[in-house]
C-alpha cells in the first residue's frame, strides 16, 4: 500500500505499511527500515470513497476537469478567457472540498513550499460572486510551487487576459506533468513534476509553455514549446 514518502538524506523512499500497521521503508540494499507508525498516511478516507479512480470528468461550467483521485490532483483542465468585467472580490473565500470526490485538503499545503494553485485563475472568473467561488474548488487546486505560482505562472495569466481583449476568446489546456520519480507527501498527495499550458487563439493559432514545478529563473515567454497536440 502506498503510504507517502520519506527522505532520507538526499533520497526519498516510498513508506509502506504491514497489516499490524508498522510503518517502514526499503533502503538502497532492499532491507526494511521501520520508522514511526503515524510517518505513514496511506491514502485518507480512502474507505469513504472506496477504489479510487485515475480520471472522473467534471464539467463546473467555467472549465472542465479531468481529476485523479489516486493522486488527488488534476490530470488536466480546460477553460476560456474572456474580456470581462470584474464584479466580485475574493476575500474571505477559501477553498472547498466536493462531495464524492477524492481530493486534496487543507492538511497537503501545511508548512511546505507548495501553494494552492488555481488552474483556471480566480482574476479571470472575477465577473460573478458564483463564478469566482467555482475557481476555489480543490479540483481546481494544484500542488504548485509557490514562487512559480506568485511568479511567472501569474505573469502569464495576466497576459491571457490582455491578449482575450486584444485577441478575443482564448482557450486554454492545462496538463500536469508526473515524471516516473515525482514526490508523493506522507499525507498522500502527489506532487506534479510541471505543467504543460496549451493557448489556442480564435485564429486557431496556438501557443504552448511548459513550466517545471520550482522556482523558474526566466521570464514566462521563456518556457515557450512547439505544441505537442
Amino acid at each position: 500500500m502506498d503510504c507517502g514518502t520519506k527522505r532520507v538524506a538526499n533520497h526519498i523512499y516510498n513508506l509502506q505499511q504491514e497489516s499490524n500497521r508498522r510503518c517502514y521503508y526499503l533502503n538502497n540494499a532492499g532491507n526494511k527500515i521501520y520508522v514511526k507508525r503515524k510517518a505513514c498516511k496511506c491514502h485518507k478516507n480512502k474507505e469513504i470513497y472506496g477504489n479510487l479512480r485515475s480520471e472522473v470528468l467534471v464539467d463546473k461550467g467555467i472549465y472542465v476537469v479531468s481529476y485523479n483521485e489516486l493522486y488527488e490532483q488534476p490530470n488536466w483542465l480546460t477553460y476560456t478567457v474572456s474580456e470581462q468585467l470584474k464584479t466580485a472580490d475574493r476575500k474571505g473565500m477559501y477553498f472547498y472540498k466536493e462531495t464524492g470526490i477524492h481530493t486534496s485538503d487543507d492538511e497537503d499545503y501545511v508548512q511546505n513550499p507548495w501553494d494552492k494553485g488555481h488552474l483556471a485563475p480566480a482574476a479571470a472568473f472575477s465577473d460573478t460572486y458564483d463564478h469566482l467561488k467555482t475557481t476555489f474548488s480543490y479540483l481546481n487546486c494544484s500542488m504548485q510551487w509557490d514562487a512559480l505560482n506568485r511568479g511567472q505562472w501569474a505573469e502569464l495569466e495576466a497576459q491571457e487576459r490582455k491578449w482575450s481583449v486584444q485577441y478575443g476568446d482564448i482557450k486554454v489546456k492545462i496538463e500536469l506533468i508526473f515524471e516516473a520519480d515525482h514526490l508523493i507527501r506522507s499525507t498522500g498527495v502527489h506532487v506534479p513534476t510541471g505543467f504543460w499550458k496549451h493557448l489556442t487563439f480564435p485564429d486557431q493559432s496556438k501557443k504552448c509553455y511548459y513550466f517545471p514545478n520550482e522556482d523558474v529563473p526566466y521570464q514566462w515567454d521563456h518556457y515557450l514549446k512547439t505544441c505537442n497536440e
